[in-house]
């Protein structure tokens, strides 16, 4: 199976020159679609991840605990509260009014397992047209059959699992196999995480070698699809997105790492994301 190994060369071709008379929103318009009464900080860390990898500015639609808490992080933070507990097929025509400022779409963190999630991830996926990353419990609820082009998911191995109805080797050729077939057979693109991520659209394949076995703390699939909506929204390729957004995230949790260990948390990642650009974007 051919394949590609990501390396540093993928900022430079993703941040690209930035004209002097530039304004507010040129450089993207993200729109977070998350949380539940009991997942609250979810949105918050794919925001500020977005925002961190140079997005202009994002807005969280959430359930009303989940918005108010998103809200408390930092004061950039821009969080429309919905009046319940879960998202739910009712909830789809008030995002919609949102969307339509939007650019680029994030959805799944946090929303919890249950028929109303379900019925929300599937009626907002039909309707969705605008360039969409699918993540966390969208994944394991989402009709694959709604999947399109347009869409980029990020699934760990066991959302790949519940997706496709497929086991998944450790094997990172059968992985890359497996990765490309099913992104080919539903016209997509997938970031499948793990201690080697697998990136495809169905035609190419890459690898990331970086990462780190400390990043096994819930929040660091947040930061990731927070990173790659980020990217996807300054006009970036759902691909190249993938690719640099698995980098940036893998060498900055693996740098950070390297002190810390045990004690790395997604917040730590989300503060040294402009490490990892700086070093290697201005090369």
């Amino acid at each position: 199976m051919n394949y590609f190994t990501i390396n540093q060369n993928i900022l430079r071709r993703i941040y690209k020159r930035r004209e002097n008379w530039s304004h507010k929103g040129d450089f993207g318009r993200l729109l977070v679609i998350g949380g539940s009464t009991e997942y609250t900080g979810s949105p918050a860390l794919v925001a500020l991840s977005a925002l961190r990898s140079g997005a202009d500015f994002v807005k969280i639609i959430a359930p009303k605990r989940a918005a108010d808490i998103c809200a408390g992080f930092s004061p950039e933070l821009i969080a429309i509260p919905l009046n319940k507990d879960y998202l739910d097929s009712e909830s789809v025509h008030t995002v919609n009014k949102y969307v339509t400022w939007a650019n680029t779409l994030e959805f799944g963190n946090g929303i919890g397992e249950g028929n109303s999630q379900q019925q929300f991830v599937n009626a907002f996926a039909k309707e969705a047209k605008k360039k969409t990353v699918l993540d966390a419990d969208a994944l394991k609820q989402v009709n694959p059959d709604l999947l399109n082009r347009n869409v980029l998911i990020t699934p760990n191995s066991h959302e790949f699992e519940v997706l496709f109805d497929t086991k998944i080797s450790k094997n990172v050729e059968e992985r890359v196999k497996a990765v490309k077939e099913s992104a080919k057979a539903y016209d997509t693109t997938i970031l499948l995480k793990g201690h080697v991520d697998i990136i495809s659209d169905g035609d190419q394949a890459f690898i990331n070698k970086n990462n780190s076995v400390y990043m096994t703390k819930a929040g660091t699939g947040d930061t990731l699809a927070g990173i790659c909506a980020g990217l996807i929204a300054q006009g970036n390729g759902l691909l190249d997105s993938a690719c640099a957004a698995a980098l940036i995230n893998g060498y900055t949790g693996r740098s950070i790492a390297r002190n810390r260990r045990e004690s790395i948390s997604p917040i730590d990642i989300i503060d040294a994301i402009y490490t990892t650009i700086t070093k290697w974007r201005y090369k």
